[in-house]
This record gives structure tokens, C-alpha cells and sequence, in this order.
């Protein structure tokens, strides 16, 4: 299903904080309306809303919500992109050079996340995933197979 925008009325049935499943004549809708759009209404199960917003895959992201003659709008702050391509600068070396000084060999090349690194090491014939912050601290590690598909994917 792509995104696009989508306008429905019913009943709640049920309430999850600022999530909520709404009743309409064509089934039920999750909603959400952000924990800054839940403190601008009071809203309870069995209350008949109508509402306005784009309709994601997995729910209704809603930007306007009527209840009982009162309309609140609802915004939904974009989360950010992270690739590569938008990191702070960060050298790779630093932390190929922890993995090494904890004893572990790299296995391949590290994979760059928003705030540390990714590298799979081997140390006595055991793989590990090891997750080290950009300035060289092991803050995790866990145990790999050298087959798992998050390291044999290009």
C-alpha cells in the first residue's frame, strides 16, 4: 500500500496512549496522533472522531482530528534520514584498531551506523559483532555467525 491521504470517521475502540483503533464502516483504522496531539484532546473508547492524514502501510498518521465539534491539527515531525552519506566524519581506522586491541580480528570491513560502527571480529575461533562508538569504546558485543546475512550481504 502507498502512502496517501486519507479521510475516515468511527468509533474508538480501543486507546494506546496516542495510538488508537478506530471502528469505520469499511473496518478498523490504527490511528495516531503523536503524544503532542493526545495532550490537546481528551479522547476516550467510544468516542466518534473523524479524522485526516496520510495512511502509511501499518497506520493513519493523523494531521487533523475532530471529536465532539472541537478540531485539533496534529503534526508529525519527519524522522531523519541517516545513510552514510549524512554522518558526522568519523575514521574507521580508530575503531578497526579497538576491535584489535581487545584481541579481536576484523572480519571484513566496519559498517557505519549514525553513532558508532559495526565489525565483525573473530578471536580463538569465535565470530562476534561488535558495535564500537565513533572514538574507539566497545560499548557492545554479542555473539555472530560468520554466515548470518547481515555480514555475508554486500
Amino acid at each position: 500500500m502507498s502512502d496517501h491521504l486519507a479521510h475516515v470517521s468511527g468509533k474508538i475502540l480501543h486507546l494506546f496512549a496516542h495510538r488508537f483503533v478506530v471502528q469505520t464502516t469499511h473496518g478498523v483504522v490504527l490511528a495516531d496522533i503523536t503524544p503532542k496531539g493526545a495532550e490537546q484532546i481528551a479522547l476516550k473508547v467510544g468516542d466518534t472522531v473523524t479524522l485526516e492524514g496520510e495512511q502509511k502501510q501499518s497506520e493513519l498518521k493523523v494531521t487533523k482530528l475532530t471529536c465532539d465539534g472541537k478540531t485539533v491539527q496534529v503534526e508529525h515531525k519527519k524522522k531523519p534520514h541517516h545513510d552514510d552519506h549524512h554522518h558526522a566524519p568519523a575514521d574507521p581506522a580508530i575503531v578497526l584498531k579497538a576491535a584489535k586491541a581487545a584481541g579481536y580480528e576484523a572480519v571484513g570491513h566496519p559498517r557505519r551506523k549514525p553513532k558508532h560502527f559495526e565489525v565483525l571480529g573473530r578471536r580463538d575461533g569465535h565470530f562476534t559483532e561488535l558495535h564500537i562508538e565513533l572514538d574507539g569504546h566497545i560499548r557492545k558485543t554479542k555473539p555472530a555467525m560468520a554466515d548470518d546475512p547481515k555480514w555475508t550481504a554486500p
